[in-house]
Parts: C-alpha cells; structure tokens; sequence
C-alpha cells in the first residue's frame, strides 16, 4: 500500500507531513546558513504544528498566521539550481502541506511530496552509490510512521511519534 492511500485522514497526513518536514530541517538549516538567510519562520510555523500534534496549540488562526508568516518567508527565499535547494525546498513543502491538511481537510499533498522524494533520490544515484542505502533508510522510516500513525484522527498524537522523531539522527538524504 502506498502512503497516500494508507494515510486517508488529513490528521494523519498533518503527522506525516510534520514528520518529513522534521526528519530534513538539518538541509534546510544548512542551506539557510548557506545563503545567510534566516530560518526562524521554518522553525516557528514546525513548532506550533507539532503542539497541534501535541494537542497543546488549539487555535487554527494562530496557526494560518504562522503559516502564512512561513508562506511570505518561502517565496522571499532565493532559488538556486541544485540539490541542496531542491532538498530544502522538499522540507519547505513538506511543513507547508502539514500546516494545510490541518487548516483544509481536503488537503493532500502525499502523492507530490513522496514523488518529490523519489525524484531526489533519482537525482543522487547519478551522484552517490550510496543512494540504495537511503533509500532503504526511507523506507524503515516511513513504514514507522505508517505504523505509528495508523488509526490516529485527532490531537494528541502518540508519544510514540515524538520519539521516533527524536530518534532520527539522519536525514533522508544522509545529512
């Protein structure tokens, strides 16, 4: 089963989402630091959806206006054509369609944001022999999540998830 078609609640897309999101920032910090550009909107727009995971934060309009906050950020953002950029851009995505599926239910960004990972890692094969590696990594991360994720529908979301975000020392791209 693919992830879009096991994930059909738009709380289970938010999580996922929030998850890939998370799993990455290591690229997009690294890129912001690159380009000296500042990172805060990312980083405040990730917390307040992960304390909606928590079910801590129960505003959406708090949560609309750090993401648009985030929206304005992303486009101001300078494009740069290379691996890095797409990679930070996939993260950008990824926090975007969490903070949408939890404003818009019909959201469902999952078929994109999983294509974009496998675009990303056609791209590295041709870079690294060490791509397989990763993706398999992918894998077992994404089949947690599945599993971590099956059944949820509403905040709080199981400990479980937070931990294995703490867990995750690698990016899905090895940074």
């Amino acid at each position: 089963m693919t992830t879009a078609a096991a994930l059909n609640h738009p709380f289970q897309r938010a999580a996922w989402s929030a998850a890939v999101a998370h799993i990455n920032q290591s690229h997009l910090e690294f890129w912001c630091e690159h380009t000296s550009t500042d990172s805060a909107p990312f980083r405040k727009l990730s917390n307040k959806v992960q304390s909606w995971l928590r079910g801590e934060l129960k505003s959406l309009a708090n949560l609309e206006r750090f993401q648009q906050a985030f929206a304005e950020w992303r486009q101001a953002v300078p494009e740069e054509d290379n691996l890095g950029y797409r990679i930070s851009e996939l993260c950008c995505a990824a926090l975007y369609s969490a903070a949408e599926a939890i404003l818009d239910p019909d959201c469902d960004d999952l078929p994109l944001i999983t294509g974009n990972i496998d675009d990303l890692y056609r791209e590295m094969s041709e870079l690294s022999d060490q791509t397989q590696e990763l993706q398999s990594y992918w894998q077992e991360v994404n089949e947690a999540l599945l599993q971590i994720l099956e059944g949820a529908e509403q905040p709080p979301l199981s400990r479980d998830f937070f931990e294995l975000l703490k867990e995750l020392d690698t990016s899905l791209f090895g940074l």
